[in-house]
């Protein structure tokens, strides 16, 4: 059986019952119903032509199926099924029934594209990429070129369902296919993973100059607000590359390697990120990473360097923050970004929290014993603010060096509050019950809401450097730092200032009446026992720059 398609012009004309007809192998119509005798009428050279040819092969006692498209006078489709069959006579007689399936290959056409199509945004979902990759894949195979993945989800997407409900979320997600189609090649797949979680199929010929174009446009897709239950709101996007063939020559590999690769944008606060094999758990070097980290905690590889913090009025250093290093035997000081986003999806994170906590308590009692006053930050992921244990935890380091819980302050970053807001916060009030300041850092980077930084049991906010880089040059960054500042101490906030590398960033700061800098230009990070100098060094001489 075969099936096949024709097209021609028809009359307006009412199809509503079988169209039946004998004829011979000429073509010339032997026997036929009213239906049949007047389609022929209207459309006799065509009808007969796709009968006789579509069917020439056709064997005696054989049937077939074909069907015959024709365009009404109005320009509308009507689609005429055949089934014919071959009857062994000495002229080669076909039987001819025709009906009109019109409605029915619509409705099929409409169900097949319903099930490749996500329901809410409309977006090609898992199965229609699924097909495109698999194309993309052979043709990159074939002419031996590159082609891309991209894995992004939204920032701040949590925080839009829970202040404006689901169904303000739902009209986010629908708004993203008609933005981001007006940016991408037509050549390229926007299709929806599920939850907030997208994909962007680039492909060959793209390499990564192309796959970072493509991510640009994604983030500028989120630069403006959208609008959802009357109201403007903000989300960002998180962007993971991946390359065929580099990280992965079959689809899975790459749209796992592209999710790796946007988890660490997440997690690093850089955007985008392109895949890194050590930095995944299921690849052999990271897999090996990981075994050396746990080797680097229990043998004492890691190194903690602070960097001090100076409240701007009085050039006094009112604490420092606990920055860790990890001292590789081979590949040198290696900075958090190299190893946390690993440590991170482990519980290895618990205890390299626990190392970092333990050295900053005890050089905290070192400067109580030294005469000094200033207090200690320690940075908290969001595995350790989601660990049972960790209230309990600092509350012990606390007693083993005799410290009250107000020197020590615990950082963590506003960005992670968009995964898990509610859990999180509940979190955030059983480290606050144990006397410890909070504080929210890299301030400018989330989407937090005025309600939820009101509600939070934090007690300053550190604005990202950033920010604070572009302050003199960019007046988007000059205002939303006055107003950063301006709201915190509205609410009774501290506000710290990060990455000041000048004096006349300095100055600004100082007009704006921000509370306490942190940057180079007063000290970079320093060694414990070189912390003691540099304090000295920035309080004598004021290196802040007047």
């Amino acid at each position: 059986m075969s099936a096949s398609e024709g097209s021609s012009v028809l009359a307006p004309l009412e199809l509503s019952e079988l169209m039946v007809g004998v004829l011979r192998e000429s073509g010339e119509v032997v026997i036929a119903n009213a239906a049949f005798r007047e389609l022929a009428e209207r459309d006799g050279r065509p009808l007969r032509e796709h009968l006789v040819t579509e069917h020439a092969r056709l064997a005696p006692g054989h049937s077939s199926v074909s069907d015959l498209q024709l365009q009404r006078s109005d320009s509308s489709a009507v689609t005429i099924r055949w089934h014919v069959a071959r009857y062994d006579t000495p002229d080669g007689g076909l039987l001819a029934i025709g009906e009109d399936v019109t409605e029915s290959r619509e409705t099929e056409s409409k169900l097949a594209d319903r099930a490749l199509r996500d329901p809410l945004t409309g977006l090609p979902n898992r199965t229609l990429l699924a097909d495109r990759v698999s194309q993309a894949l052979a043709a990159a195979q074939r002419r031996d070129e590159p082609c891309a993945f991209i894995v992004f989800d939204l920032d701040g997407f949590k925080q839009v369902n829970d202040d404006f409900g689901h169904d303000a979320g739902d009209e986010v997600l629908r708004q993203i296919g008609p933005r981001l189609g007006a940016l991408l090649r037509e050549s390229d797949t926007l299709a929806r993973l599920g939850g907030d979680e997208f994909t962007v199929l680039l492909p060959p010929p793209a390499d990564l100059v192309s796959a970072l174009v493509a991510a640009e446009k994604v983030r500028t897709a989120f630069a403006s607000t959208y609008t959802a239950a009357g109201a403007d709101v903000s989300v960002g996007a998180s962007v993971g590359i991946a390359l065929f063939p580099q990280h992965g020559r079959d689809a899975a590999t790459l749209l796992r390697a592209a999710d790796v690769a946007m988890y660490s944008a997440k997690r690093t606060g850089a955007g985008v990120a392109v895949y890194d094999h050590s930095l995944d758990l299921g690849s052999v070097a990271g897999s090996a990473r990981l075994a050396e980290l746990k080797e680097a905690i229990a043998g004492g590889e890691l190194r903690v360097v602070y960097q001090p913090m100076v409240r701007l009025g009085e050039r006094r250093v009112t604490g420092a923050e606990a920055l860790v290093r990890w001292l590789h035997p081979r590949l040198g000081m290696l900075h958090p970004a190299a190893f946390l986003p690993l440590a991170e999806r482990t519980d290895l994170m618990v205890q390299l929290f626990e190392c970092v906590l333990d050295d900053a308590m005890a050089r905290c009692a070192q400067w109580r014993d030294d005469g000094s006053s200033a207090g200690v930050s320690v940075n908290l992921s969001v595995r350790n603010v989601l660990d049972p244990a960790a209230p309990a935890v600092v509350a012990r380091s606390l007693l083993r060096y005799g410290l009250e819980p107000s020197v020590l302050t615990l950082e963590f970053n506003e960005r992670e509050l968009g995964r898990e807001p509610h859990r999180l916060e509940r979190a955030l009030r059983d480290l606050a019950d144990t006397g410890v300041r909070l504080a929210l850092d890299d301030f400018g980077t989330g989407d937090i809401s005025l309600r939820t930084l009101r509600a939070l049991p934090i007690h300053e906010i550190k604005l990202d450097r950033a920010l604070i880089a572009t302050l003199r040059s960019d007046p988007d960054s000059r205002s939303f730092v006055r107003t950063g500042i301006a709201v915190g101490h509205d609410i009774g906030l501290e506000v710290v200032a990060k990455g000041v590398e000048d004096s006349g960033t300095l100055a600004l700061l100082g007009r704006l009446h921000c509370d306490v800098g942190q940057g180079n230009l007063f000290a970079g990070p320093v060694e414990s026992r070189e912390l003691t100098a540099a304090v000295a060094d920035v309080e004598r001489t004021g290196r802040a720059g007047d």
